[in-house]
């Protein structure tokens, strides 16, 4: 039995790909939301942080490969269960839906029906 859920992340009118799971349910949100604390922190302590690049106007597909970057840094092979899609229709998340994750909100994170 699967836990299948997918995400992405929105700034503005801009989203992200998807992220789909097939088995880590609401947890892998819980991930997302520790991501996004270190990100939003090592956005505001950089050195330069008034020079604009992709990461620090967090533009939504740059913020998606960062994540992946960090939440699968310890995986020698992704075997099964992550994948990406350009839609909703790309994957199954029937357990429990897409999530939107809004980069300028407070770490909001709402189901899109």
């Amino acid at each position: 039995m699967g836990n299948r859920i997918s995400f992405c992340f929105k700034n503005e009118n801009e989203r992200s790909v998807l992220f789909f799971s097939h088995w880590d349910g609401k947890e892998l949100l819980v991930n997302v939301k520790k991501y996004l604390i270190q990100l939003n922190e090592k956005i505001d302590n950089r050195v330069h942080k008034y020079i604009s690049v992709p990461i620090t106007r967090k533009e939504p597909n740059t913020v998606m490969v960062d994540f992946i970057k960090w939440f699968l840094k310890n995986e020698e092979l992704v075997e099964s269960n992550y994948y990406l899609g350009a839609s909703e229709k790309d994957g199954d998340n029937t357990d429990n839906g897409n999530f939107v994750i809004d980069l300028n909100s407070n770490l909001e994170i709402r189901k899109e029906n």
